[in-house]
């Protein structure tokens, strides 16, 4: 007697509208994105007061790429890369910028972590940005002080990216901020809210290699709202 056949498409049905995120994330409303980039603006100028001979020759375009960056946001940038990435200058950037709080990947996310119970698709948060990180030609990155849980050491945004895969944002931080590294003073003192603000040139380590760094940090700039989302490849 011949044996049924088994359904080849039956987990493939049963699987439908199940598919689940990457990542959770913060994401901003083009309102806030601007308010955030303004910030930046305002960070490099800073920087620029102080550094302007060795800093200048390499970031004088970030206002340009912020300028590239908003006509982005309103669809008159063309989509040079697939995959909702722009490139300027050598540098790259997301149409929308957001601090990942869990990568969960194709294996799923660990339900134990404080950061993956307390998601809530569309719950809104509040963040302050602490000022900006730029490592000429590799990257640029705002660091933030967050009102939600997060499984980064140091939640923030990555925006402009040069040679660097987004990810070594997480690397940038931690050898700047953590213990024993050049800017663990200056960090701990503005996340403990003393009101004070820094401008620093250091060398960071990246991928085995030592690069400048440029850092503006400051507790004096106002939270931001963003809303918690799930985000797909």
């Amino acid at each position: 007697m011949e044996r049924p056949r088994k359904n080849k498409n039956y987990n493939k049905n049963n699987n439908k509208g199940k598919k689940e995120p990457i990542y959770y994330g913060i994401h901003l409303e083009i309102d806030t994105e601007k308010k955030l980039l303004e910030g930046l603006q305002n960070s490099m100028n800073a920087i620029l007061s102080e550094h302007k001979e060795d800093f200048n020759s390499t970031y004088e375009t970030l206002t340009e790429l912020i300028k590239r960056y908003n006509e982005a946001k309103e669809g008159k940038e063309e989509n040079n890369l697939g995959n909702n990435i722009i490139e300027v200058n050598n540098m790259k950037y997301p149409k929308s910028f957001h601090i990942t709080t869990v990568f969960g990947g194709r294996k799923g996310f660990d339900k134990n972590l404080k950061s993956v119970q307390d998601f809530s698709q569309g719950k809104e948060v509040e963040f302050q940005p602490l000022g900006g990180v730029f490592v000429p030609g590799k990257m640029v990155v705002i660091p933030v002080k967050a009102e939600f849980s997060c499984e980064n050491e140091f939640p923030h945004f990555t925006t402009f990216i040069g040679d660097l895969k987004p990810v070594q944002s997480n690397e940038i931080l931690e050898n700047l901020f953590c213990k024993n590294m050049p800017l663990n003073e200056e960090y701990n003192s503005i996340i403990d809210g003393k009101e004070n603000e820094y401008i620093k040139k250091t060398k960071v380590k990246i991928d085995g290699g030592e690069f400048d760094c440029f850092a503006f940090l400051s507790g004096k700039i106002g939270k931001l709202n963003g809303r918690m989302k799930g985000y797909y490849f």
